[in-house]
């Protein structure tokens, strides 16, 4: 889980790549904190107090529950009673298993390609041994492009690196719904033309590739993209948890699509 200071250095950075000449005294003027100690908080010199914490979350127009988490980070590192650090810090686990990065449409084009997501998952996996090579072995990528992919996940807020491992910063990513996005339909064209690739670099026991073809009532699409995302999420659910032993990436898609035109559309 992202902490109070990574959320911070992620805003600031998030911030300078928007500006350039956007500087660390300009992030503590909009915070309404002291330069020095700005600088000496983000370099882990400082701790952080409820009270700079509470208005700190306010400048950044953080949601209930962004703040509710954020403060729980604060109390978790620096009250100064060993009681209510470790009552914090159990607290904190609630949220762990829910934490989502809300992908939006303008982030497909910097982090949309097939293979960001494929890296955060590989991270997960015994045997991957953490570097950019691995990445890029694993992934059938060139070596450029794989760290080009990690410098833009670390970037994004997506990746970090701890202890010469590599870790994701969230437990999942949502992509936005039925929102028209150019970003969105490259990434899905790429999916496909993966699964396409399976059906000849892959056997039977390493995937399942199924469809079916029926008459259907067009006016019930809605309640069948329900349907269809329910699924989705009990299937991962089932077959996805983070204490899970893991070692392979799988991608798991579906496709719900018209095959005629409709009656005045037919040429």
């Amino acid at each position: 889980m992202r902490t109070h200071l990574d959320l911070l250095k992620n805003e600031y950075s998030r911030r300078v790549g928007s500006n350039p000449h956007y500087s660390l005294r300009s992030f503590a003027r909009d915070l309404e904190v002291p330069p020095s100690w700005l600088s000496d908080f983000l370099n882990s010199k400082k701790g952080m107090s409820l009270p700079t914490a509470k208005k700190i979350c306010m400048k950044l127009g953080l949601s209930p529950s962004e703040t509710g988490i954020f403060l729980l980070n604060v109390r978790a590192h620096h009250s100064r009673r060993k009681e209510d650090r470790q009552t914090a810090k159990t607290e904190l686990k609630a949220y762990q298993v829910t934490e989502t990065f809300k992908m939006r449409p303008a982030d497909f084009f910097e982090i949309g390609s097939w293979y960001h997501q494929a890296i955060l998952e590989l991270t997960e996996l015994e045997d991957f041994d953490h570097t950019e090579s691995g990445a890029a072995r694993r992934l059938g990528l060139p070596l450029t492009a794989a760290k080009k992919a990690i410098e833009s996940l670390k970037e994004a807020g997506l990746l970090k690196t701890e202890n010469g491992r590599m870790k994701a910063s969230f437990t999942e990513t949502e992509s936005p719904l039925d929102t028209p996005s150019l970003g969105m339909r490259i990434y899905q064209e790429q999916i496909l033309k993966k699964a396409i690739l399976s059906l000849n670099e892959q056997s039977l026991d390493e995937r399942e590739i199924m469809s079916v073809t029926f008459a259907f009532d067009a006016k019930r699409i809605a309640q069948a993209k329900k349907v269809l995302r329910r699924f989705q999420k009990q299937f991962t659910d089932e077959f996805y948890s983070v204490s899970d032993e893991k070692n392979s990436v799988y991608q798991f898609s579906f496709q719900l699509f018209r095959l005629d035109k409709p009656e005045g559309e037919v040429l």
